[in-house]
């Protein structure tokens, strides 16, 4: 949690996400031993584990990575396609994108948790996004 003033103004608290985990039921034995049969093209559905930064737990946002090559090998069925919840990579490298979600969290600032998970869900597709209490 970080703490901002403005002169003459009250403190502002800001909160950041942190990727906690990823985890993908393509790789059962684990993401950063995955190996696609071709690194440079290939699509992967991910599940990200993301969190308010310094707490516990954490909310599951879903991602495709894939490569450009193999958006190429599949094109949309009607001619275009609307890509949210994509990471695109030149070639599968599990730091890399670790490291491109991480930031992405590091990035997203807010009051609180739903602030934050609201921002994200804009990247990724949030398990809670469609919820309604009481439904």
């Amino acid at each position: 949690m970080h703490d901002y003033t403005l002169r003459g103004s009250p403190t502002i608290r800001s909160v950041r996400g942190e990727l906690r985990n990823l985890d993908s039921v393509d790789a059962p034995e684990s993401l950063a031993g995955f190996r696609p049969s071709d690194p440079q093209s290939f699509e992967l559905a991910i599940a990200a584990t993301i969190g308010p930064e310094g707490g516990e737990g954490g909310d599951l946002f879903y991602f495709t990575v894939c490569t450009a090559d193999w958006l190429n090998a599949n094109p949309p069925t009607k001619g275009f396609a609307f890509l949210h919840g994509h990471v695109l990579v030149e070639r599968w490298d599990y730091e890399l994108v670790e490291r491109a979600i991480g930031d992405l969290c590091l990035h997203t600032h807010g009051s609180d948790w739903d602030e934050i998970a609201t921002k994200l869900c804009l990247y990724g597709d949030w398990e809670f996004a469609d919820y309604r209490e009481g439904v």
